[in-house]
């Protein structure tokens, strides 16, 4: 087996350019304006005909300063909004010239904070995987955590989550007489949101005097589906809040291979907004979170400016503190 061609060195260009290695590594650095034009254009034009790339870790050693930001994602299932929240992050962070390496941490996440702390990033974004000490961990290795404040970023993976929870209960205890379940996704890996989201409808159901909802962990297959909500279904009519709106079509697909009616016998709320949720008959009633816009809030560009600038920001909540706002329903026809 052949071996890949070796990476070209700041040692090739100048060995093509004809300069020396300091020289050329100094115009590759961004040192540039201290030699003349027509040096430059040789390190340039020898740097491209080699496709040379400068290593950010080797400028990280030599200068002291990493443009690395580590973003770390539960392993989840999750839909396109979460992923539209990442992409915010990488163009929020690209814009101020900062790189983003995208990890994703299952439940044990030592390997993960390992991995962290031989990077050295300039910081980490934790999108709900890292508890306090961990934080703390980083924190004493130098390291950033975004969002800045410790107390903000617990709330921003709750609340809102919370939120959806008890926006789910609410629709369906509407209709008098159904019995409250929570479908959690059955799955073995790190689920940051979906607790709280069950939490979130038993604070409701309490609210209203409803029961406390049963709790199902569903697999998104039609059988398997069926199996777990056959005896639910034995007790009448039942309303469901699902983790996400893939389960939740996994609970229509279980109510009608067992003959029950949706919404009148088993009602279901989703989560997530998802366009797929829209398209199946009846249209799926869920809940939408606006991941995009909460991280604006959570992560400014006042934050990636002082991060690229190397300064320190007030640890402080922004003044944006009701974060259940960015939830709405999207009304549909399983409710």
């Amino acid at each position: 087996m052949n071996s890949p061609p070796a990476r070209p060195t700041s040692t090739d260009v100048a060995r093509l350019a004809g300069l020396s290695r300091s020289a050329v590594s100094q115009i590759l650095g961004g040192n540039e304006d201290r030699f003349p034009p027509e040096t430059r254009e040789r390190v340039f034009a020898a740097a491209a005909e080699l496709g040379y790339r400068p290593s950010k870790v080797g400028r990280a050693l030599v200068t002291g300063v990493n443009d690395l930001v580590v973003l770390i994602v539960p392993n989840v299932t999750f839909g396109h909004h979460l992923q539209d929240g990442i992409d915010r992050i990488t163009c929020g962070a690209a814009a101020h010239g900062l790189s983003v390496v995208v990890r994703y941490a299952g439940v044990g996440h030592a390997s993960v904070l390992d991995a962290v702390l031989d990077l050295q990033p300039a910081a980490v974004v934790d999108l709900g995987v890292f508890d306090a000490a961990t934080a703390a961990t980083l924190r004493a290795a130098g390291i950033r955590l975004l969002p800045r404040s410790a107390a903000l970023t617990a709330r921003a993976f709750t609340d809102p989550n919370r939120a959806i929870g008890a926006m789910q209960a609410e629709e369906l205890l509407r209709t008098p007489g159904r019995r409250l379940v929570y479908a959690l996704l059955a799955d073995d890996r790190l689920d940051p949101y979906g607790p709280p989201r069950a939490e979130g409808a038993a604070l409701q159901a309490r609210q209203v005097g409803a029961g406390e909802p049963i709790r199902v962990r569903l697999p998104l297959e039609r059988a398997g589906a069926a199996r777990t909500l056959a005896p639910v279904f034995e007790e009448g009519p039942v309303g469901i809040c699902c983790y996400n709106d893939e389960v939740a079509i996994a609970v229509i697909a279980a109510a009608r291979q067992l003959g029950r009616s949706v919404p009148e016998e088993v009602a279901v709320v989703g989560a997530d907004g998802t366009s797929i949720g829209q398209l199946v008959a009846p249209r799926l009633t869920s809940v939408r979170i606006d991941f995009a816009a909460l991280l604006d809030v959570l992560i400014s560009d006042a934050d990636w400016r002082a991060l690229r600038a190397g300064t320190d920001r007030d640890a402080t909540a922004p003044p944006e503190t009701d974060l259940s706002r960015f939830v709405t329903l999207v009304p549909g026809e399983t409710s």
